[in-house]
């Protein structure tokens, strides 16, 4: 075999074994590589009441099919388990004072799996006080265009009635009657109708009435003395 065929023979050989070595490469990377784990579903609820228990979730998957580890984090509230897929969370509790705005309260998730690749996963929650959402909806300045007493219509003073989210002020017209004060809402109670605990300044006594409300006309009623009050929303 002459000098020409020994190097065609080598150049093959050579050639061979360099194929050999991208495909075992390949097959030797594919054992190594280690993808992130996958996040296909994260259930956190955007709205919760104070105090309110519920369910954090996530659904995840890893394309290597490793065992994943959970670990959950939440800005505020308790967590009763924070490295299972499904955990509880309660709320922050609602604060001695029942008409207090809303607070943002953020959740944090981890997930890794056996290679130590994490993905994570974070989501806002706005806790809120439902007397405060209906409070605040009341909110306003009202002028009194009607009194019934036991059913029938009588002559009224007139006058004004402004609810915050906290106190209460009525001013009638000829100024001989001022009530100034504060009011809670009683359960049940919702944005349409309920009752309302009033508490003027410097009465120990509750005034206590139901209420009901279109979104312009707010109408309470005390049974006590069976009269009712219409007032009409201005601002």
């Amino acid at each position: 075999m002459n000098t020409k065929v020994y190097s065609k023979l080598g150049v093959l050989i050579l050639h061979l074994v360099l194929l050999s070595a991208v495909f075992g490469g390949c097959d030797l990377y594919e054992g190594w590589r280690n993808d992130t784990p996958k996040i296909n579903g994260f259930i956190v609820p955007s709205e919760v009441q104070y105090g309110e228990t519920i369910e954090l979730r996530v659904t995840a998957f890893d394309p290597e099919d490793d065992t994943l580890s959970y670990l959950w984090d939440v800005s505020d509230g308790v967590l009763k388990n924070n490295t299972e897929p499904k955990v509880e969370w309660i709320a922050p509790p609602l604060p001695d004072e029942e008409v207090v705005p809303p607070k943002t309260i953020t959740v944090y998730l981890s997930v890794r799996d056996g290679g130590e690749e994490e993905v994570t996963k974070s989501a806002t929650i706005i806790v809120y006080s439902k007397a405060y959402e209906i409070a605040n909806t009341l909110r306003g300045v009202y002028e009194l265009i009607r009194t019934q007493v036991n059913g029938e219509t009588v002559q009224s003073l007139g006058g004004s009635m402004r609810l915050t989210t906290t106190t209460f002020t009525r001013q009638f017209e000829d100024k001989s009657q001022f009530f100034s004060g504060s009011y809670n809402l009683v359960e049940p109670y919702g944005r349409n109708k309920g009752t309302i605990n009033w508490s003027p300044d410097g009465s120990q006594a509750l005034s206590v009435s139901t209420y009901t409300w279109d979104g312009q006309l707010l109408v309470i009623y005390w049974a006590d003395t069976s009269t009712t009050h219409v007032y009409e929303k201005r601002n």
